[in-house]
């Protein structure tokens, strides 16, 4: 859903443009169309007015995308007044529509583009089969009697509106695309200036409570080694579990530094085999390993490199295979493989755990979102913002009872 600002932004874009339009047609009035100048005079007149009553709407900040609908809809029936007046199926103008198709997608959303293309389509036939028939309005209107000069066969009106619905249609698929692409861009930019604003407020919250709380944690240590034998049992739990819980909140605003830091990425050629040699080998020292986990490696003998940043992928492959031993606490089967297809490649870390809870799934790269009992909700956050920074993506497919399949997408760069 686009934002009131953006759209605000995109509206006011929409009318300037439109403005230009106005003036490029007055251009044609002087120049190229000096019989029907009348004609462009009125759709000019016709553009300022509503372009007026636009910006009075577009200031009231009400009802922003049925004001973007009324626009392009008004457009329509512009561009058809204009291709009607100028030979119909032979008029120079018979891919306006195509500024009504782009402005749809790219202002309300990408689909938006293929309902404009249907409504242009409609609007094009039935400008043409007016031309066709020669049909003028009886009643008085503000444009002259149109002048209808050439008499085209069916067949040419049929191949000719053939022609330019494919265009009309053509230029949504191409508008659709481009849509979701900038959509995508101004995601990654927002999501960007989020991490940057969450590390510089975590920052500062980090530098106010991390240093009381180590001493905090420190004090306590140092009065439960001194006091020794005089405290009871009761009083040495707390006094560990003060010290416990300050590690592990030290520990969640470690993760929340490392989560919001946008570290530059250095790019080294990786061989996937020794890599995961590497990471499967740390993995044994920590504490999710299972050594009842039984660990098929199919990546070994493939020889697939990649170009990517070596600590940060590997510590996206931890978090993930973490995830996966965790899943595992009965034992299992772990299974790791690697596929290059093209300009892709394609890393799956399988698991034949539990699997993932359907409502968890939507959630699952939000920070902070866990259910883990000392958990921090970063592990698969953290995994997905180092893909993403490498332009790749991650794709996740779970069945409850039967495991988890997470798959790393990488572009192979040159």
């Amino acid at each position: 859903m686009i934002s009131s600002q953006v759209l605000i932004k995109r509206l006011r874009v929409l009318i300037i443009s439109r403005l230009l339009i106005g003036a490029a047609l007055l251009v044609y009035a002087q120049f190229v169309f000096p019989i029907e100048a009348i004609v462009f005079y009125s759709i000019i007149a016709l553009i300022s007015l509503l372009s007026v009553f636009y910006v009075l709407w577009l200031v009231t900040g009400v009802n922003l995308n049925k004001l973007a609908w009324i626009q392009i809809g008004c457009d329509l029936v512009l561009e058809s007044l204009l291709i009607y007046y100028t030979g119909g199926v032979d008029s120079l103008f018979a891919s306006i529509y195509i500024l009504s198709i782009l402005s749809a997608g790219l202002i309300l959303s990408p689909t938006s583009s293929f309902y404009m293309a249907a409504g242009s389509s409609l609007c094009f036939i039935g400008t043409v089969m007016l031309v066709y028939r020669r049909w003028f309005p009886t009643f008085k209107i503000l444009f002259p009697r149109p002048a209808f000069v050439i008499q085209r066969e069916s067949v040419y009106l049929f191949y000719a509106s053939y022609v330019q619905i494919t265009v009309f249609f053509l230029v949504a698929i191409l508008t659709y695309y481009f849509s979701r692409m900038i959509q995508n861009l101004e995601r990654k930019v927002k999501t960007q200036e989020r991490l940057v604003f969450l590390g510089e407020v975590a920052s500062n919250i980090a530098h106010e409570i991390r240093n009381p709380l180590a001493s905090i944690s420190g004090a306590v240590e140092l009065i439960s080694k001194q006091l020794g034998d005089q405290l009871n049992d009761k009083q040495r739990k707390l006094m560990s579990a003060i010290v416990d819980e300050s590690l592990r909140i030290n520990r969640i605003f470690s993760g929340i530094l490392n989560f919001a830091r946008m570290n530059k990425i250095q790019l080294e050629e990786i061989v996937l085999e020794s890599f995961f040699d590497e990471v499967l080998l740390l993995l044994q020292h920590h504490e999710a390993f299972r050594p009842n986990v039984e660990t098929k490696a199919l990546y070994k003998g493939k020889g697939i490199k990649i170009k990517a940043d070596p600590e940060q992928i590997k510590e996206a492959c931890m978090n993930i295979l973490t995830n996966a031993y965790e899943a595992m606490e009965q034992g299992g089967i772990l299974t790791i493989d690697c596929e290059k297809n093209h300009n892709q490649v394609l890393i799956s870390i399988l698991d034949s755990g539990n699997g993932i809870n359907p409502e968890i799934m939507s959630k699952l790269f939000m920070p902070f979102k866990t259910t883990k009992t000392n958990g921090t909700g970063l592990g698969m956050a953290q995994a997905n913002k180092i893909v993403s920074q490498h332009g790749g993506r991650m794709d996740v497919k779970s069945k409850l009872g039967k495991g988890t399949r997470v798959s790393i997408i990488l572009p192979v760069h040159s």
